[in-house]
């Protein structure tokens, strides 16, 4: 199972509403939890970090395409809510 799919299992396990369970909110607890591809959820990590490096981040270890100026869409939209599980 990739992270993504964990995340998203994650996410509904703790009963998050299905907007809540989108690829951009994963990539926001992915990101936050500071979770690669090939890192273990045991080794998660509880850090606060800029809309700047969840982009970065989603970018650079999941292959995602997000431009910069798509922090609205993180502040904006349904991801605001993870910060707050």
């Amino acid at each position: 199972m990739y992270k993504i799919d964990e995340a998203k299992e994650f996410l509904k396990m703790l009963g998050m509403p299905k907007a809540q369970q989108a690829d951009i909110c994963c990539y926001v607890l992915l990101a936050m939890a500071g979770i690669k591809r090939d890192t273990a959820w045991s080794d998660a990590r509880n850090e606060w970090i800029r809309i700047h490096d969840i982009i970065q981040f989603a970018n650079t270890y999941y292959g995602s395409t997000y431009a910069e100026n798509s922090r609205e869409t993180f502040q904006l939209g349904d991801s605001v809510q993870i910060v707050f599980v």
